[in-house]
């Protein structure tokens, strides 16, 4: 099973000072819902291997998928020739409000499918220090049953208080389609991994500052 942090829809965070006898407590409540999806790859042809890691929230319950203030997508992508161990390519795109490029993201509230479009992502090959955009069509489908993971940690050190607790329903399945740039197909093969998810998280933290 794998967990998203980056996964969410909604963060609320409530801050409030309250005076007390042995000093200053602040309490912050912070809430993290949304749907996500992840998808790796790992293939060789040749001597060429490569690696290729998406992520995607949706962080929009009312389906409004890439509007959401906190949505966005993660493209990871190395490649290396196995013969001489030489790096051909490493680098990430990353989109979100704010950032270059446009993206939908769509998830079935049963987890059954999900897509991801993504275009005029920016990918920033570290390897050469160059830009170029990419594009992402992709589709994922459930190939397992849901099934639902909780966990709740408390911490008690002196002036802090944790309290937190986790849900999440997930699905393994399958990412097809292409991601295209630089003239180059970097998804020819079904995916190695990939997983659909709806993520539940909160978290309850008091500090106290004595004076």
């Amino acid at each position: 099973m794998r967990t998203s942090a980056l996964t969410a829809l909604v963060t609320l965070t409530l801050a409030a000072p309250l005076a007390a006898h042995a000093g200053t407590k602040t309490r912050e409540m912070t809430k993290i819902v949304g749907y996500s999806t992840n998808a790796q790859w790992e293939f060789t042809q040749g001597n060429i291997l490569t690696f290729v890691s998406v992520v995607a929230t949706q962080n929009d319950l009312s389906g409004t998928a890439g509007t959401a203030e906190d949505a966005f997508v993660a493209l990871a992508i190395s490649r290396a020739d196995l013969d001489t161990g030489n790096v051909l390519l490493d680098g990430v795109a990353y989109l979100g409000v704010g950032l270059p490029g446009t993206f939908q993201i769509n998830v079935d509230h049963n987890l059954g499918t999900a897509t991801l479009h993504v275009q005029d992502a920016v990918f920033q090959d570290d390897s050469t220090f160059t830009f170029f955009n990419i594009n992402l069509d992709l589709t994922w489908t459930a190939t397992g049953d849901a099934y639902t993971s909780k966990s709740q940690d408390r911490i008690k050190e002196p002036g802090l208080k944790i309290n937190s607790h986790f849900k999440g329903t997930f699905r393994d399945g399958v990412a097809r389609g292409s991601i295209f740039g630089k003239n180059t197909q970097w998804t020819p093969v079904d995916s190695s991994s990939a997983q659909l998810q709806f993520n539940q998280f909160g978290q309850h933290t008091i500090t106290t500052d004595t004076p």
